[in-house]
């Protein structure tokens, strides 16, 4: 999630106005007369694991859950309804008038932080930076140094690629130097360079970028005392970088926490082929305080999550939240502008995994910065009745005004009974009947 992603943005307004279009005739009350969700399937005998409710504290109609950072902002209760985050904001303009609808901004502006803070007290606001990267100035990322500025300042901090020569630059950003963070010095420098200041401007969280579980840059080592040292095979799948990663982010997390103002640790984490049982994967969960997922349902817009790969990727979701961690999920799509069915998939799938901490944003390719909200997406689902489950060969939960079915399957589409009438977010009524093509989803409401 590149902070410079910031292409096509004439194309942005478009964006905006064809979410519109979708969700306007989303109607909150919802149909008329319906029997409750339950009725609508039998269940799977293998029901998902039951996973214990995180209970928050509310004050009026505001609740929170409390955070793993000592003394940190809390985050915001997410049982009920479609919870939102923010992906940048460079295309936000009042901040002020959008802040309420959201729970978190990735990659705050450092401008807009008392304008978010003025009408949502709540909004847990991050500051961005490339963990492993050169992030520029605070307040300026694009303020970066030169190669030869580093190999003359810091030369062994300067990480590279095998031939001993080449930074292992990222997406071959050439003027971006990337860094050994495994040199506690680089850690150091990190927290006085932008966790220090931003804990001081309001800042809750640093948001740390690139987090990959892969060694996807090439990368083999670095120069201590002018003598090559080999840290890595350059392979993309190498345990060695992954505990390296861990102990980044150990490192880091307990340098935010110990800050006059603690901060948490919320990294956007590229998990790509690990296996989601991964030990190093669970111990660098246990060591960040909440996850940002680019990849989300959609794979970072390449395709779709489907079949027992969905299902896997569904309770993973549960069980960071169930560890009082925040679960962000981004969900990019290849078509633009996005379509319903784009924006159901989305809100479908997040609405299976959502326990407490979760939210969601979708976009197409890499069209961060700007407000993704329509008075569509205030629909009033309700609370959960019960977990996920399978029934009629789909994936199904019940909310007290609304049910989301999900058709996680790659190749197979499955039309499935209701029970009494319902309508969806375009206020469309449904049958007796609904049918799911392959990688879809539903929301109907009662």
């Amino acid at each position: 999630m590149q902070k410079g992603s910031r292409r096509r943005q004439s194309l942005y307004m478009l964006v905006i106005v064809c979410l519109v279009s979708i969700l306007s005739a989303c109607n909150a009350a919802g149909g008329q007369g319906s029997v409750p969700a339950q009725g609508t399937t039998s269940r799977s005998l293998t029901p998902t694991p039951i996973i214990p409710q995180i209970m928050p504290s509310c004050a009026g109609a505001s609740c929170t859950v409390t955070s793993t950072v000592p003394q940190g902002r809390p985050f915001i209760d997410t049982r009920n309804n479609i919870h939102l985050f923010l992906s940048f904001d460079y295309h936000v303009f009042d901040p002020a008038a959008i802040a309420k609808y959201y729970d978190f901004v990735w990659g705050a502006d450092v401008n807009k932080v008392a304008a978010y803070r003025a009408t949502n007290p709540n909004i847990l606001l991050s500051y961005y930076i490339s963990f492993f990267r050169d992030s520029g100035a605070f307040g300026n990322t694009a303020a970066h140094q030169s190669l030869a500025y580093w190999q003359a300042v810091h030369p062994d901090w300067v990480l590279y690629r095998c031939d001993r020569q080449t930074p292992a630059y990222e997406d071959n950003q050439d003027n971006v130097i990337p860094f050994d963070f495994t040199n506690p010095a680089v850690v150091q420098w990190q927290v006085q360079t932008y966790a220090q200041p931003a804990s001081q401007q309001g800042y809750d969280a640093i948001a740390a970028d690139n987090v990959n579980l892969q060694n996807l840059i090439g990368a083999c080592g670095f120069y201590r005392n002018g003598q090559w040292v080999q840290r890595y095979t350059g392979d993309v799948d190498d345990p060695q970088w992954r505990a390296d990663v861990l102990t980044w982010t150990t490192r880091m997390q307990q340098a935010l926490h110990a800050l006059p103002h603690p901060m948490a640790l919320i990294p956007n984490l590229g998990i790509g082929g690990i296996s989601l049982t991964d030990p190093t994967l669970q111990q660098i969960v246990a060591h960040v305080d909440a996850v940002v997922d680019e990849s989300g349902f959609t794979h970072y817009g390449q395709n779709y999550v489907t079949d027992t790969s969905w299902v896997k990727y569904v309770h993973f979701i549960e069980r960071v939240q169930q560890q009082h961690k925040a679960y962000y999920i981004v969900n990019e799509f290849s078509d633009f502008p996005l379509t319903s069915a784009d924006i159901e998939w989305a809100l479908a799938s997040y609405l299976m995994s959502n326990q407490d901490i979760a939210a969601v944003f979708f976009s197409s390719m890499q069209q961060y910065g700007g407000n993704i909200y329509t008075p569509a997406l205030s629909v009033q689902l309700g609370s959960p009745r019960d977990n996920m489950y399978q029934g009629q060969s789909v994936y199904w939960r019940d909310f007290t005004h609304a049910i989301s079915i999900v058709n996680p399957s790659s190749s197979t589409s499955y039309t499935v009974n209701l029970h009494g009438h319902y309508t969806d977010l375009n206020g469309n009524a449904f049958g007796t009947t609904v049918t799911l093509p392959p990688h879809s989803g539903q929301i109907l409401l009662y």
